[in-house]
């Protein structure tokens, strides 16, 4: 490996042509080395970062792009990452060489997400994605020294639960009348459902005879295409009271009336294709102008708890893929039944 004398310093110096990971070729030179043994070392320790990690010539938007195009992330995620990445990340750290970062340009980060969330556990959402750019750097670029690691995460602060008790929930439920909106709106209050899981709906999904269905899909309300469903645990079957059985079985009856060549590959609320979000959450909104239609997915795990039912059992019916998303969730629901509990020494 040759290195070079620079005779009007009396140093040592090395350079050397290389191609990064992307295959731009490019060259390095490092002055100022007192012998030539120096150099020698300084040029085979750039040459084997280079070979393994290429960590001297990645900058943040390569690193995040490296991230987004080498997982296996749902469409819905990628347009939320690098909307995130564009408006939070990017302005501190695109420009900027990974290994060029340190601790105090982490902490400035910190500070900022803090300052300028309204919600501590989005800024939280953002830095742990900030996060996995790093550990990504780690992985596949062989960066040596996390300048993160120093740095406490932001605390989580349990979230507020917004819900709507079942009486109030009948009373007004009802003047959701169109369409079968009303149903939809009972479906996800009595199951717990994500919206868009309750749009996907086939009535292959809808076990008449057992009182449940079946989660397998989403429906991707931006894009209006079927896509998998949240995480690995949301796939599975949901129990339903009789009632909902009764109304279902309704839908269906009506359905095979209305649409030609009906068949059970339709879509429970929609037919042929499924309802236009936009028009279900203008009309939600008249009837429940204080809720996210989420909101009712609170609202059945609120109603569950208050009756009693044990927490585990609780995870499995919302599908959470941990005991820990459910209890950091719903778990203050069951304070005042501690009391409760003393009762078995009575």
């Amino acid at each position: 490996m040759p290195v070079y004398k620079d005779k009007e310093r009396n140093t040592w110096y090395f350079k050397v042509r290389y191609q990064d990971m992307y295959g731009r070729n490019k060259q390095k030179m490092q002055r100022g080395f007192e012998k030539r043994k120096d150099a020698i070392q300084a040029e085979t320790d750039f040459l084997y970062n280079i070979k393994n990690a290429f960590t001297d010539a990645i900058t943040f938007d390569e690193l995040f792009d490296h991230n987004i195009k080498s997982k296996k992330y749902k469409d819905k995620t990628i347009r939320r990452r690098t909307n995130e990445y564009n408006k939070h990340i990017k302005p501190f750290f695109g420009h900027m060489k990974v290994k060029d970062m340190n601790t105090h340009h982490v902490m400035d980060f910190k500070t900022y997400l803090e300052g300028n969330f309204n919600s501590l556990n989005t800024a939280r959402t953002v830095f742990s994605n900030f996060k996995i750019l790093i550990n990504h750097a780690v992985k596949y670029y062989g960066l040596r020294v996390d300048p993160s690691i120093m740095v406490e995460p932001i605390a989580r602060v349990r979230p507020s639960i917004n819900f709507i008790r079942r009486e109030e929930f009948e009373e007004r439920v009802v003047c959701v009348d169109i369409h079968h909106y009303k149903e939809l709106t009972r479906l996800l209050f009595y199951t717990g459902l994500r919206i868009g899981e309750g749009m996907a709906l086939t009535w292959n999904d809808i076990k008449i005879d057992e009182n449940m269905l079946h989660v397998n899909k989403t429906f991707d309300i931006s894009k209006r295409i079927m896509t998998s469903p949240k995480t690995q645990g949301s796939v599975g079957y949901v129990p339903f009271p009789p009632f909902i059985t009764e109304m279902l079985q309704e839908i269906k009856k009506e359905s095979a009336v209305k649409y030609y060549g009906f068949n059970d590959e339709y879509y429970v609320f929609g037919g042929a294709t499924p309802y236009h979000y936009s028009h279900y959450y203008k009309k939600f909104k008249e009837i429940f102008p204080e809720l996210r239609i989420h909101d009712l997915r609170h609202s059945y795990a609120t109603y569950l708890i208050n009756k009693g039912v044990d927490i585990y059992l609780v995870k499995e019916l919302m599908r959470h893929d941990d005991i820990k998303q459910t209890a950091n969730t719903y778990g203050h629901l069951y304070t005042e039944r501690k009391q409760e509990a003393m009762s078995v020494f009575n």
